[in-house]
């Protein structure tokens, strides 16, 4: 096959061939016109060419004429040169792709030479005819072989793609002799790891699941791009929902301006979406199959995919058999639970209440044990048969175990239409039974609880229905008791907390003050924005009066765009005014986990330029990263990336660990206030507080103690190391107006008179580091494995030593002069170390060593630096 620079040459095409060209280009362009028409009219006169042009409109049809025209008198005019090879190769390509085989287009080169031979016969001399149709019958060979060029490497690349599926599936459904045979779940859950691995042109591979109650899609698997968190509510635009709805495949462009947003947001990393449904009624699903590039599945073909969406109805079926019991094809208690959860996000989502109900059959021992167990089963599944006559579509009813029963009950409007129900589902068990030719009667306890007014998790919910039961039992029998909130105190109370708040919102009754940070040296760092609420009668309220609502599912968001807003145009107005205030602000946990945050983000950073991103931190329980760590850890890096800094809040008080310093990309850690009191009378509070400031100093993080209010506690941190401090000691939290005027007459003098010295975190991060260098001179040897935070990029920001020369060095000695160059040379040291790897992965062992010797070296002095500049 031809190289790019000899197609020509070996063509036998000479200068002279182009010039006979160039001299009657005019001549042959003159029909280039009817060439073009000729040339669709026989295309469309094919029946598989015409397929592809079907449903072209006319403007359409007219433009690809034009375009062809084009190409006729590029093609006259080019001298087959590169640039012209290349867009013929990917002209090739293209007609890969649409599926026009390649007899057709050379059927269509015959046409342009049928053309060309109608001019060379009529209007050019007879002395140069024949020169003149040997260069152009050379002209179109050259060009044909070009496009034909690209066909095939187009071809070999699709036989390469469907290799690569075929190896997916049979590495999956090959089960060596001997072995158990996998689950089909676990087979279609490879099948999603294995595809982005195995083919480069689908980067992401998983599937969505619904049941018949959800409105929503939920990720189930996903490999190769993250999606931790998606879901796809039920809209009639959304392509997922119509693969679903339809039974058909959809193939999504994610550059269609009307995809919906979890589409456009893959726009960077894929080109175009197949969705392959499967399932029916109770379960179904939609494999997610991610391209590189547009018109992948056209070209590749579907059956594959199709193969995989089988395999997604066999686990569905599996499931469903599993979450089904086997007497009553009801429900169990399992799949109860997740529609549960699912009908919990719809009845918020709808405005509506939610009825959650344990329903307990009166008398049903007794039947079975006079009876036996088939009758028993038979009454079973009679009452059953009877209660679903009066459900409406979209209940639920599971069997949670022997003769009970759970009800999802949604889309109510008031009480009175669950009292109405349940009282037709009593009326319809009190009926006479016939079994086994004997009349028998039984009857039924319900207890309910409606949510949202109570505001609990689905196990608190079924705690709450049933805790009614018994109490439509212990009542008597035969009826149905309600789990109030008018008949649980704190419950009610919690109602009003949440209603107060909410009105306070609304009526522009909350308000921000601000308690000042100081810094262990003594300088002012900062302010934590801190909600108060003005209630008409009973004044500013703290936070404690109304906390627990804060994170409610209607307030958590527009509350934490009400802070946003508030803190930094405060602090813009602070900076403004020569005051460069650092602003710390409370995100509840449902806010920070909210889709939308991150927007709310960038635009009170937009709105508010004159706040430096840098200025802002934002402080997060413990608990938001224990509810979704993978979401957590990828938003908190893009607020990284924004530049705003990080705060772990209250540790300590929640379930979180010292590894949760490692695992979140924080800036600082605040010690709760509850640990800081007591530190100086509990030897157990020291030591917590001892050991989270250690750490965070060996992490390179910023620590700040709450709770400081004595001269002690505030001496006593600052000897342990802690480098910030908050607290009634230095203020309270102040209305933003008293800031100016407390920062001008601010002084902290440190109590350190007959104190020993900080305790110092750097002895053990300089022998950690010098350790890990050790190491990774015996790597070269091969004596040992190469460790971990050396040879990556950026690894000089995350090892031991770096840790602590971006975080408590650069606190204590980053305005020294020999600071940066420090700096320079551990990064240095780091460079030397990716150049020994490097050479070594190439074979000179001894030129590796060599550079390993160069990095001991440099190591020596930078230990020499950190010493003489720490001493």
């Amino acid at each position: 096959m031809e190289t790019t620079s000899t197609l020509p040459n070996f063509l036998g095409l000479q200068d002279s061939d182009f010039s006979f060209i160039d001299r009657y280009r005019v001549l042959l362009e003159a029909e280039t016109a009817a060439l073009a028409l000729d040339f669709y009219d026989y295309l469309l006169s094919h029946p598989v060419t015409a397929a592809v042009f079907r449903d072209f409109s006319r403007a359409r049809l007219d433009d690809l004429i034009q375009k062809q025209a084009e190409h006729i008198s590029g093609l006259l005019t080019s001298h087959l040169n590169k640039p012209w090879r290349e867009s013929m190769r990917k002209l090739g390509a293209l007609h890969h792709r649409l599926g026009i085989e390649p007899s057709w287009v050379a059927g269509a080169y015959i046409l342009y030479w049928r053309h060309w031979q109608k001019v060379l016969q009529e209007q050019v001399p007879e002395i140069d005819r024949d020169a003149l149709r040997d260069a152009l019958f050379r002209l179109l060979i050259g060009d044909l072989m070009v496009q034909l060029d690209g066909y095939a490497r187009a071809s070999r690349e699709t036989d390469a793609d469907r290799l690569a599926l075929f190896d997916v599936l049979l590495g999956v459904l090959a089960v060596p002799q001997g072995a158990e045979s996998p689950r089909p779940e676990k087979l279609l859950q490879q099948i999603c790891e294995d595809l982005p691995r195995k083919s480069a042109n689908v980067p992401m591979a998983g599937y969505v699941v619904r049941d018949n109650q959800g409105e929503d899609l939920t990720l189930e698997c996903m490999a190769g791009l993250p999606l931790p968190t998606l879901q796809i509510p039920k809209t009639a635009e959304d392509p997922c929902w119509a693969a679903l709805e339809s039974g058909r495949t959809v193939i999504q462009s994610v550059e269609d301006p009307y995809a919906p947003e979890w589409i456009k947001c893959l726009h960077h990393r894929v080109k175009e979406i197949g969705m392959f449904p499967f399932g029916a009624e109770d379960l179904r699903g939609a494999v997610l199959i991610g391209a590189h590039e547009k018109g992948y599945f056209r070209r590749v073909g579907s059956d594959y995919f199709h193969a995989f969406a089988h395999l997604g109805e066999m686990v569905l079926l599996l499931r469903n058999q599993s979450l089904r019991d086997p007497m009553t094809s009801l429900p169990n208690r399992t799949l109860f639970q997740d529609r549960l959860e699912n009908a919990r996000v719809q009845a918020l989502r709808n405005d509506c209440l939610l009825g959650v109900a344990i329903l307990d059959l009166d008398g049903f021992k007794q039947v079975n044990d006079r009876l036996g167990h088939a009758a028993g089963d038979q009454l079973l599944q009679a009452v059953v048969q009877r209660l679903q006559e009066h459900l409406r579509a979209g209940d639920t009813l599971a069997r949670m175990g022997g003769d009970e029963f759970g009800l999802i009950l949604p889309g109510l409007d008031s009480v009175n239409d669950l009292g109405a129900l349940c009282s037709r589902l009593l009326t319809t068990i009190r009926e006479p039974l016939d079994i086994r030719g004997e009349a028998i009667s039984v009857s039924g306890s319900i207890g309910v609880t409606l949510y949202p007014l109570d505001d609990s998790d689905a196990s608190t919910l079924v705690q709450h229905a049933d805790m009614a039961l018994y109490a439509a039992k212990d009542a008597g029998r035969d009826q149905f008791h309600l789990h109030t909130l008018a008949l649980d105190e704190a419950v009610q109370a919690e109602v009003e907390v949440r209603a107060m708040l909410g009105q306070a919102l609304n009526d522009n009754r909350l308000t921000l003050h601000y308690q000042p940070v100081v810094s262990s040296g003594g300088t002012i760092w900062g302010v934590e924005a801190l909600i108060r609420l003005q209630h008409p009668e009973k004044g500013l309220l703290p936070p404690v009066a109304f906390f627990s609502a804060l994170d409610h599912p209607r307030l958590a968001r527009p509350i934490g765009r009400f802070v946003l807003e508030t803190a930094l145009r405060q602090g813009e107005i602070w900076h403004r005014e020569g005051l460069a205030l650092r602003m710390s602000v409370n995100i509840s946990t449902r806010h920070l986990l909210d889709t939308r945050f991150l927007d709310d983000l960038q635009e009170a950073l937009a709105k508010h330029p004159g706040l430096p991103p840098e200025h802002l931190a934002i402080e997060i329980t413990e608990s938001a990263p224990l509810t979704d760590m993978t979401g957590a850890q990828m938003l908190l890096r893009a607020c990284n990336r924004l530049g705003v800094c990080v705060a772990l809040d209250d540790f300590g008080t929640g379930n979180a660990s010292l590894a949760y310093l490692q695992r979140l990309p924080a800036h600082s850690v605040k010690i709760d206030r509850s640990f800081v009191l007591d530190m100086i009378n509990d030897p157990n509070d020291l030591a917590i507080v001892a050991a989270v400031i250690t750490a965070s100093r060996m992490l390179g993080l910023k620590v700040i103690a709450e709770g400081v209010e004595t001269a002690e506690h505030a001496a006593l941190l600052i000897k342990m190391g802690c480098s910030h401090l908050q607290g009634y000691y230095f203020s309270k939290p102040l209305p933003p107006e008293d800031i100016p005027a407390w920062s001008t007459r601010f002084h902290f003098a440190p109590l350190m008179k007959d104190v020993v010295p900080p305790m110092n975190v750097l002895p053990p991060i300089l022998e950690g580091h010098s350790l890990r260098v050790r190491m990774f001179l015996r790597a070269l040897r091969h004596e040992n494995p190469f460790p971990m935070h050396v040879l990556e990029e950026d690894a000089e920001n995350y090892c031991h030593l770096g840790r602590w020369l971006q975080g408590e060095g650069a606190l204590n000695y980053g305005q020294l002069p020999g600071f940066a160059s420090l700096l320079a040379r551990h990064e240095r040291i780091h460079q030397l170390a990716r150049t020994a790897k490097s050479i070594l992965d190439a074979g000179n062992v001894e030129e590796a060593i060599h550079q390993g010797d160069l990095l001991d070296l440099e190591n020596r002095l930078l230990l020499a630096e950190v010493l003489t500049m720490t001493r």
